[in-house]
């Protein structure tokens, strides 16, 4: 016989599912902090013991988390691993978290032991930190504490890599070092697609990769232009295929070496939020910024620096914005200064968790701009920095016609309403629901 739902076990209305769905994440919430506490619990059972002792011969210390926190007897792993019927490797890394957690993120700990953080929220916190030094992961668990269970991954990596410049410059400064290293140009010649294709893989530093970007972004335009009805991707693949057969038919590799600058090829803005005199002066250790065509990833003064100095790239600081000014403009379509600072207030696009880059993002007028209104009377909806927020396309579109709808409380902060009533508040410190007091009934 083939079993059927029936309304004791299948909510019948959309808002009961969402709600019975809720549920169902506390109760395994609620469940996952149990484990974690038993896990927590098994690890002090199983002291690492002296070397003089003789029991220890049977034991294998290891450290799992990061500095400071204790050893465990591996040894112990495999018992938990075939309880619960997973691998040691899988085992391994949970009890690595929890002691991670336990042991260098107290406040974070505490939270999740209260209910007041999300247990794989805080796990991916822990994740983050095991190889941060004692005072930098104290420094990002005082900085996520209160708000882990609001943190998209672009922001974890800005703090993370926040609490490296901080905390551990010389590090930072080996890392950086060491990031020369891992610059490659990969071809894949061992494997090449039926269609005639052959994969390639780089990394560059960023100015590099931005000014091939330019370059390829420029060449494929051309061709467009000249008639090509190649689709983008390719007209993209064959510019850069043109990059390299110029270069060869200007002989670069029999040219003297020039005796006079090179002019600058490229000329690259970079949206870089940290005062000037840090890139031009000399500014404390630490000082940092962060890139937003670099993905939004923190970069010290000190790299900034150096690319200023480099004669083929010629770099453009924005000046600082004043992001409490408002400004307005007559019309539907947003000044360019308008456009910059919407983007430096919301950073990504605003919807619920999502954390799409502000820069590729719409422009949206949170209340509707009325394209219809009479002359004489007052726009509802003004082209002004107090009514536009970034949206990326997907949730522009789910703004405009899939019945969410939004209101700014206050700059860079909104309210949004899904179309089952549940809200929530997005701000700089990420996304949290607002609690309702009624639902309204389905529609």
């Amino acid at each position: 016989m083939t079993p059927t739902a029936t309304t004791t076990t299948v909510p019948d209305t959309p808002a009961g599912v969402l709600a019975a769905l809720r549920a169902e994440q506390d109760l395994r919430s609620a469940s996952e902090v149990r484990s974690m506490r038993l896990a927590a619990h098994w690890v002090d059972l199983h002291p690492v013991l002296d070397p003089a002792d003789p029991s220890a011969c049977f034991q294998s210390p290891k450290t799992l988390a990061g500095e400071g926190s204790p050893a465990i007897d591996e040894f112990t792993i495999p018992d938990l691993a075939t309880i619960l019927g997973q691998t040691c490797d899988a085992i391994g890394s949970w009890l690595t978290d929890v002691i991670e957690l336990r042991h260098r993120l107290p406040h974070l700990w505490a939270g999740v032991l209260i209910g007041d953080v999300t247990p794989w929220r805080a796990r991916r916190v822990a994740q983050t930190t095991v190889d941060l030094t004692p005072a930098a992961a104290a420094y990002v668990d005082e900085q996520t504490a209160w708000c882990a269970n609001r943190l998209t991954p672009t922001q974890l990596t800005r703090l993370i890599d926040h609490a490296r410049a901080r905390h551990m410059p010389d590090q930072r400064a080996a890392d950086l070092a060491a990031a020369a290293d891992s610059r490659h140009v990969t071809f894949t010649t061992d494997q090449v697609s039926f269609d005639g294709t052959m994969h390639l893989e780089a990394d560059l530093t960023i100015p590099d990769a931005l000014t091939l970007a330019e370059a390829v972004t420029h060449g494929a335009a051309r061709l467009a232009a000249l008639g090509s009805t190649d689709t983008l991707d390719g007209r993209r693949a064959t510019a850069l295929g043109d990059l390299a057969r110029h270069q060869l038919a200007f002989g670069y590799d029999t040219d003297p070496a020039p005796t006079t600058p090179v002019p600058a090829t490229t000329q690259i803005v970079l949206h870089a939020h940290l005062p000037a005199d840090a890139i031009t002066g000399h500014p404390a250790s630490g000082l940092t910024g962060f890139v937003e065509q670099a993905g939004g990833r923190v970069l010290t003064a000190e790299q900034v620096r150096i690319w200023c100095g480099r004669p083929d790239v010629q770099i453009t600081v924005r000046p600082v914005l004043d992001l409490h000014q408002r400004l307005e403009t007559t019309g539907y379509t947003p000044t360019p200064t308008m456009r910059e600072h919407v983007i430096a207030r919301d950073r990504t696009c605003v919807f619920p968790w999502c954390g799409r880059n502000a820069r590729g993002c719409d422009l949206d007028h949170v209340t509707p701009y009325d394209h219809d209104l009479p002359p004489g009377q007052t726009q509802p909806g003004p082209t002004a920095t107090d009514n536009l927020a970034a949206l990326c396309r997907r949730h522009h579109r789910l703004k405009t016609h899939g019945r969410w709808h939004y209101a700014m409380t206050a700059a860079g902060e909104y309210v949004w309403t899904s179309p089952h009533g549940h809200q929530y508040l997005r701000d700089h410190t990420g996304t949290r629901e607002i609690e309702p007091t009624t639902h309204p009934p389905d529609e």
